[in-house]
């Protein structure tokens, strides 16, 4: 009698408890779902903004001081593969660790886009790009496909156009960079023949039928993949830059950027992989502050909001994370606005 009182009394916890997270969950949804609708009329305004804006000619072109790397001292070359649409993210960029016009070593700023089925976002990038001259363009369609496709091209602009840069940073345009950090890094511990970031090691492909990821023994034989770099983030020492190159025309294409380019070409020709604790490649793995980043190099997936914010909090010695940006309190934020947003 006493061990069914006990689990009447168990299930009707259980039942108790599963009845309040459903609440719970369905008041968040009807909550948040008028937010949902805003972002999605938002979106459609600033598009139409956009094109008007384009259209009325009020375009100026402010002055803008530009790097080039014609004469040979260009110490970090920044390439960034971005897609054609994300305009907020290279503006965020631009205002925050791509402010490059005065850093000293030399470092220089690109972009690199494909093509976009979308005319009037090609349109407003070609724009942008009338103000910036920042922007490479490259005749490849913006898939997730041809990601090793832009990387190839990165590679090949660098190595016929910026002969004798020291180092070739390839980011993500959701990544958040401490370049002071880095800078200050390579000047007390130089790299040669190497690409290094979080370093990926024992990895195997996905065989599994359903996955997206999923790679067949005919697109790749062995059972695990050289050791490589996350894609987020990695760093070519000049010295290699031509040489990677060359070996995106021996080594047979593959569909992950990371694992073809820091992987299989890297190790075609000879070059080491390296890990720097300073990369963090996890997704959010550390919250949106600057404070977070002060002593590392990289932070993978930030909104163009935070980067900025992020910006100015590490300028600030003084400054503090807010209360918000504490681990499990952006995660379960992040967690909502994943479900609900």
């Amino acid at each position: 009698m006493k061990k069914m009182k006990a689990l009447q009394r168990r299930t009707h916890t259980f039942t108790y408890i599963v009845k309040w997270v459903a609440i719970i969950y369905i008041l968040t949804y009807i909550v948040c779902l008028p937010f949902r609708e805003t972002k999605d009329r938002a979106d459609e305004t600033s598009y139409k903004l956009l094109q008007a804006y384009v259209e009325s000619g009020l375009l100026g072109t402010p002055p803008i001081r530009h790097r080039s790397c014609s004469n040979g001292d260009v110490f970090l070359l920044i390439m960034v593969p971005s897609a054609v649409s994300n305009f907020e993210q290279r503006d965020a960029i631009r205002r925050t660790w791509g402010n490059v016009s005065t850093t000293k070593p030399t470092v220089l700023l690109k972009f690199v886009l494909g093509k976009s089925k979308d005319t009037v976002h090609q349109s407003l990038a070609k724009t942008e790009n009338s103000i910036h001259n920042d922007i490479l363009f490259e005749d490849i369609l913006e898939t997730y496909e041809n990601l090793s496709q832009k990387s190839i091209a990165l590679l090949r602009w660098a190595s016929k156009n910026c002969e004798g840069v020291r180092y070739l940073l390839k980011i993500d345009d959701d990544m958040f960079l401490n370049l002071p950090r880095l800078l200050n890094e390579l000047k007390v511990h130089p790299k040669t023949n190497s690409i290094s970031g979080c370093k990926v090691i024992g990895a195997s492909p996905f065989r599994f039928a359903f996955s997206k990821w999923k790679i067949s023994r005919s697109e790749y034989k062995n059972d695990y993949y050289p050791d490589y770099i996350a894609g987020t983030a990695y760093l070519i020492s000049g010295d290699i830059i031509s040489n990677l190159y060359r070996a995106t025309r021996n080594v047979p294409y593959f569909i992950f950027e990371d694992v073809y380019i820091t992987g299989l070409c890297r190790k075609h020709i000879g070059a080491v992989a390296l890990e720097n604790k300073g990369f963090n490649c996890g997704y959010r793995n550390r919250g949106p502050c600057g404070n977070n980043f002060r002593y590392q190099i990289t932070g993978h997936h930030y909104t163009p909001r935070e980067i900025k914010r992020m910006w100015r909090e590490l300028q600030n010695r003084w400054s503090n994370c807010r209360l918000v940006d504490h681990y499990f309190i952006y995660k379960l934020a992040d967690l909502f606005k994943y479900m609900f947003l």
